[in-house]
């Protein structure tokens, strides 16, 4: 499974349509295999999604994004989880922990 984070100067980020950064977590059976910071401010938030998942993102972890990030993820069947800008360590501890809320309603500045 890939978990991508979202990175803000290395908190997780708050919003989905600034976010450029963000670090892949590979985890099998509840472990850290790997993890790869990426950069892209090549795709917008709209194209994104499908960037995501064309790396193998099978889950996002973000504070908020707004309702067509939340569609656009959602169709191509990327998990969203949120979170505080608390740091990309402890986001991803939290999320193996099963510490972090399922966002199964859009939460940022567009909604």
């Amino acid at each position: 499974m890939i978990v991508a984070i979202a990175k803000n100067n290395g908190f997780v980020h708050e919003f989905f349509g600034s976010c450029n950064e963000f670090v892949l977590v590979h985890i099998e059976d509840g472990k850290v295999v790997s993890t790869q910071e990426i950069f892209n401010d090549v795709e917008t938030h709209k194209l994104r999604p499908n960037y995501l998942k064309r790396l193998g993102v099978n889950v996002l972890v973000i504070k908020g994004l707004g309702l067509t990030a939340y569609e656009l993820l959602k169709e191509n069947g990327i998990e969203l989880y949120t979170s505080e800008p608390i740091l990309i360590d402890e986001a991803i501890q939290a999320y193996i922990c099963n510490d972090l809320k399922l966002m199964d309603v859009p939460a940022g500045a567009h909604c």
